[in-house]
């Protein structure tokens, strides 16, 4: 009994020993650890903004967020393995390999690297949905619809989706259809459409604007006002257009026809008729 509480006793003198010693760098060093683990988690948070305010896009700020997060732990790791007697010129060796030879690694296959097919503020289309790009991260990317709703799209989806992008030209081409029966002026409908399209200012002049028949059937004929406007303009500017255009055929004169569904009976059913 005497010498297992001899034993006992040693033992725990040894633990306390240790304790006095190493308690309080391990208490400092967990302080520390906790601090360096806030500030990265935070990090993103207000960074990212203020890369993208400075006019570094949503991609390449989410990437230098995560690059920096990375040495911030790395940085904090080292300070507290210091702190417990870790040898710290060791482990900074081991980190600037491991540092050379990631870098090396992302040299080699960033040219092979797939980047997405556009940018924050771009108008897309995918399966997923159509609407603005609202932030795009390493992970995901968000997208504004039209109707005020938030689609969040896993990357991994939109690199292996049919993508449109309607923000990478600066002009687009709109259309217009109407329907006009076979008694109305041709070339009377086509001087007033033409001339509306002249003076209206969203229409540019180049490529000139175009009225023509694109179709023909039984009952009307189906003609086209094609034009050209800016990127801004694309999705409200047929809307003015085409209240001016009935207007101006209300006052000329000139009546449009409506598209007729023909409806074809079995021969049996017409027979019993």
């Amino acid at each position: 009994m005497n010498s297992a509480s001899v034993g006992f006793s040693n033992y725990v003198n040894e633990i306390s020993r240790i304790g006095g010693e190493f308690g309080p760098m391990l208490v400092k060093g967990m302080i520390l650890l906790v601090i360096v683990l806030l500030l990265s988690k935070y990090l993103a948070r207000f960074l990212a903004p203020l890369l993208v305010k400075m006019g570094m896009s949503d991609r390449k700020a989410a990437y230098s967020v995560t690059g920096l997060h990375v040495l911030v732990l790395l940085v904090g790791t080292i300070v507290v393995l210091s702190m417990v007697g870790f040898p710290g010129a060791l482990l900074v060796r081991v980190i600037m390999v491991i540092l050379m030879v990631v870098l090396a690694a992302y040299i080699i296959i960033k040219p092979y690297v797939p980047q997405l097919p556009f940018q924050k503020g771009d108008i897309i289309k995918t399966s997923s949905g159509s609407g603005t790009v609202d932030q795009m991260s390493i992970i995901n990317t968000r997208l504004r619809t039209f109707d005020g709703k938030m689609i969040y799209i896993p990357n991994q989806k939109i690199f292996n989706d049919t993508v449109t992008n309607s923000s990478v030209r600066p002009n687009r081409r709109l259309d217009i259809d109407f329907f006009i029966p076979y008694d109305q002026e041709v070339e009377k409908v086509k001087a007033t459409v033409g001339e509306i399209l002249q003076q209206e200012e969203i229409v540019l002049e180049k490529p000139a604007p175009r009225v023509v028949i694109d179709k023909f059937t039984p009952d009307y004929m189906e003609m086209k006002a094609r034009f050209w406007v800016e990127r801004k303009h694309a999705l409200t500017g047929r809307w003015g257009l085409n209240e001016k255009i009935k207007s101006r055929f209300e006052a000329e004169g000139i009546s449009m026809a409506s598209p007729r569904l023909a409806v074809s009976l079995p021969h049996e059913e017409r027979i019993k008729d």
